[in-house]
C-alpha cells in the first residue's frame, strides 16, 4: 500500500483539545483561521504556516470520524510540542454546542489546543499529522423530542391553572 498510494507510514494522530471548549461542551467549532503554529514545551511558538484570504474551516469533534491532515508540521525544528495555535480573522467564526445552539466566536484572536501526550518531533522524521479535535459529541435526541412528546406526553410542567380546570 505504501508503494502504490505514496504513503510514508510516518503519520501521528494527534487528539487535541481545549479546555473552555470542554466546559462549554462545545461540539464544533468553525474558524477563519489566518495563522497556525505549534507551542514547545519551553512555550516558544514556532509559526508553521499562514492562510491569506482562508475561509472559515468547520473543526468537528472525534465523534464525527472528522479530522484535518496536516503536511505542514514537517517544516518543524525537533523538539517536543504541547499545543498548537489557531490564529483567527475577526468574521466567520462560530461554537456549535452540544444541543445545537451556535454562539459568534468572533471576539477570540486565537485558540490554543493542547496536544494529548505531546509531538515529539525527532531530526528528520518530522510526520505527517492528523488532527483530531475532542469535543463534545452532539445530543442527537434533542431532534426527537417533539415526536417523543407527542406518544408519551410531554414532561415538562403545565401551568396549575390549566390541570386544575381541564382535569
Amino acid at each position: 500500500m505504501e508503494a502504490d498510494f505514496g504513503v510514508n507510514g510516518q503519520i501521528a494522530d494527534l487528539i487535541l483539545s481545549n479546555e473552555a471548549a470542554t466546559a462549554l461542551k462545545v461540539s464544533e467549532i468553525t474558524l477563519n483561521i489566518t495563522r497556525f503554529s505549534a507551542i514547545d514545551e519551553q512555550g516558544n511558538e514556532h509559526f508553521i504556516m499562514d492562510f491569506p484570504g482562508q475561509n472559515p474551516v468547520d473543526l468537528k469533534g472525534m465523534a464525527s470520524g472528522n479530522f484535518i491532515r496536516s503536511k505542514s508540521v514537517v517544516s518543524l525544528p525537533e523538539g517536543k510540542y504541547i499545543a498548537l495555535r489557531f490564529y483567527m480573522a475577526g468574521w466567520g467564526n462560530r461554537f456549535v454546542y452540544e444541543d445545537g445552539m451556535a454562539e459568534s466566536a468572533n471576539t477570540f484572536e486565537r485558540l490554543d489546543f493542547e496536544i494529548e501526550n505531546g509531538l515529539i518531533i525527532e531530526k528528520n522524521k518530522a510526520p505527517e499529522v492528523k488532527l483530531w479535535f475532542n469535543f463534545a459529541p452532539y445530543q442527537w435526541k434533542r431532534h426527537f423530542k417533539p415526536l417523543s412528546d407527542l406518544f408519551m406526553g410531554s414532561k415538562s410542567q403545565k401551568p396549575r391553572l390549566a390541570n386544575g380546570v381541564c382535569n
